[in-house]
């Protein structure tokens, strides 16, 4: 079985005056570029008093989320930053002098300490909240990256040990009063298995000198864990059983419909003792479906 807990040794090599760390991909970073997949930061929340703001919203202030092709179940917002200034206004594009507080800012101090704590200049700052049994498809948000000068900062307020949370391949494991860097261009995806809504404050700003910095430092000083996630793993040992297997190796390659060949992979592993869901075949054969095939199909 996967070891889930491969904390991977941080690298520090010095070059030119310049620092590169390797940290399970969280950092790749060159003279002329700064390209961090993900990194904790050096703040932490106290994760009663963030909870007693969220107890003060009210139920019929959350929206449900606009995005509604990426997730099932319920995910919903509130916004304490939009462009107009509205509760319900959770969409966050746009440039930072077009957003302003909304009434929810004033009401929520402990909210807006975490805020104040962030010195780039912002854009949206929502609630969202992912409802217990619901799910973020896997996707990417390929405008939320370094390279196109945006940051995006999660606090997580609610968490529970059943929410997996996927970025890259890798699973994060994000602690209530946490705060985090995390580049979504990058296939991620979350399941809240748990019974418990699970609920982070998202920031976003534009990158500027002060936000360089903090993640530079960041990523330099504070040893982030990723693991292995152990769907994926179980993923990738079924396959080596396909691979291995010429009569369900066959069988699979005459799916030539996604969503078929997803339903078989899952209802022949389960038959062989896998244990992988629906989400993690998909996440190996999005990025990889044509490679396996050609493979299962030569051998």
């Amino acid at each position: 079985m996967a070891v889930l807990g491969d904390l991977v040794t941080q690298q520090l090599v010095c070059q030119n005056a310049r620092v590169t760390v390797n940290l399970a991909g969280q950092i790749n970073w060159s003279a002329k570029s700064m390209d961090i997949r993900w990194t904790r930061l050096p703040m932490r929340f106290d994760r009663v008093l963030l909870r007693a703001d969220l107890a003060e919203i009210g139920e019929f202030e959350w929206c449900m989320h606009f995005n509604s092709r990426d997730f099932e179940g319920e995910w919903s917002g509130v916004a304490l930053r939009s462009r107009s200034a509205r509760v319900d206004d959770i969409l966050p594009a746009g440039r930072a002098k077009d957003f302003v507080d909304t009434p929810l800012m004033a009401r929520c101090p402990n909210l807006r300490a975490v805020v104040e704590a962030f010195s780039l200049p912002l854009k949206s700052v929502r609630l969202l909240r992912l409802h217990a049994g619901s799910q973020v498809k896997e996707h990417r948000d390929s405008d939320l990256g370094l390279a196109e000068g945006e940051v995006r900062i999660h606090v997580p307020i609610v968490t529970n040990e059943r929410v997996e949370f996927i970025v890259g391949g890798r699973q994060l494991r994000l602690c209530e009063g946490d705060a985090w860097y995390i580049d979504f261009s990058q296939p991620h995806r979350i399941d809240n298995m748990g019974t418990e809504h699970r609920v982070h404050l998202i920031l976003d700003g534009e990158l500027d000198a002060w936000a360089r910095k903090m993640l530079e430092d960041a990523s330099r000083e504070i040893v982030t864990e990723s693991f292995e996630p152990e769907g994926l793993a179980e993923f990738r040992r079924f396959q080596r059983v396909v691979f291995d297997d010429v009569n369900l190796r066959n069988f699979l390659v005459t799916f030539r419909d996604s969503t078929q060949l997803l339903d078989a992979a899952v209802a022949a592993g389960r038959e062989r003792g896998f244990d992988f869901r629906r989400a993690d075949a998909e996440s190996i054969l999005t990025r990889n479906r044509q490679e396996w095939m050609m493979r299962s199909a030569t051998l």
